[in-house]
This record gives C-alpha cells, structure tokens and sequence, in this order.
C-alpha cells in the first residue's frame, strides 16, 4: 500500500511501540512527554495521534490535540523519519491528519509552536526550514509574540514563536489569543490558567496581534 495515514488505536501496541521509537529520536529529552503520559493522551477525547505509513512501515507521526469546549487545534508534535525527510511526507501527513480530524471535529484554526529562528542557534539551519515548512502550508507567525514554552522541568526553555492555520483573518483578538494560551497551558502542560507567563506574554498589546 502506498504512503497513506491513520488514528493510532489504544489496542494496537505494535504500532504504538513504532511511534514511541520515532518519537524518542525526534525531540529533545526536555520537550518528550513520558510514555505513560502518551499512553493516557491514547484514551483521552481530545488527543489523536495520527502515524503516516509507507506500506506498512511507520515513518511518521503527528499529534493533535483538540479540545471539545473550544474552538482551536493545536499541532503538539510532528515528526518523519530522517530517511525520507524533505520526500513531500511531512505535508502530505499534515494536510492529511488535519483532514480527518476537521471531518469529526468541524473545520478550527490551527496552532502550531516553532523553536524561533530570529535567536542565533546551532540549530538555525533546521529552525529556518522548519519554519519555511509550515508558511508553505499557509501557516503565518502571530506578532508580536514571544512564545514562551511551559516545560515541566527545570531546563530553560528555548525562544519561541507562534504559527496560526487555517484562520481566515490578518489580525488575532487579545482575548481570543489569551483564552487559547489558558487552555494551553491548564490542559496541555498542567500549569495554572493564571500562569504568569500568560500576561507576559500579552503584555504590551492593546486589542490584537497580527499574522504575518
């Protein structure tokens, strides 16, 4: 069978172990959720977890959350194998994965959180193209915002930026942003709703941010 995409099941544990060994190589050990938390994100009403598969090989995954009294997704994870990195699998799964789920799930914007290439990194190459890859979906930046990652650890996190799709408009209400960053942050990251870093990160805008 060609490349083609589908839901991890809760049952299919030899699936899962073929994500878990994507998804372990693919992220820094600061950014991983444990394998109990993946597990439980199976059972959970608002995560999917979407494996792109060449045959029947995995060589991707990506990770949706979409909570049911709101009105936003969140892209929490994407990866693909290195092997076939830069081969049109990471769009094709994307644009896939968020075609099934706007058939269940009505049609929402989209977050998406980038490690920002405006700061000098010995990644920059990589965050460049990453951010190249989602604008190339239609992805534009929320400006101006300095994202500000809730890592449940005691590592710094690294600067980042926030993508908006699939929205239709060129400005974003303060209180719409503010809501979405609250949901976030309780139900994603398990941090308070009046997480101080929520008004830094707002601090500064009157009524709106813009996309770019």
């Amino acid at each position: 069978m060609p490349l083609h995409v589908k839901r991890l099941t809760a049952q299919n544990t030899l699936a899962f172990d073929g994500f878990y060994a994507i998804y372990t190589k693919a992220f820094p050990l600061s950014e991983q959720k444990s394998q109990e938390t993946l597990l439980a994100m199976l059972y959970a009403p608002f995560y999917t977890i979407f494996l792109a598969y060449d045959d029947e090989k995995i060589v991707g995954f990506c990770i949706m959350y979409h909570p049911q009294k709101d009105d936003f997704f969140l892209l929490e994870y994407i990866a693909i194998t290195p092997h076939i990195q830069a081969k049109g699998v990471g769009s094709f799964l994307l644009q896939t994965s968020l075609n099934l789920l706007f058939e269940t799930e009505g049609i929402r914007p989209v977050l998406i959180e980038i490690d920002s290439p405006k700061h000098a990194s010995s990644e920059q190459e990589i965050r460049e193209k990453r951010e190249r890859f989602y604008r190339k979906m239609g992805a534009l930046k929320i400006e101006p915002l300095d994202y500000s990652l809730p890592l449940q650890s005691n590592d710094t996190p690294p600067p980042m930026a926030l993508l908006l799709l699939h929205y239709p408009h060129k400005t974003l209400q303060k209180e719409t942003l503010k809501r979405w960053l609250e949901a976030l942050f309780c139900d994603v990251y398990g941090c308070a709703k009046d997480d101080p870093r929520i008004e830094c990160m707002l601090a500064g805008t009157h009524t709106y941010f813009t996309l770019n």
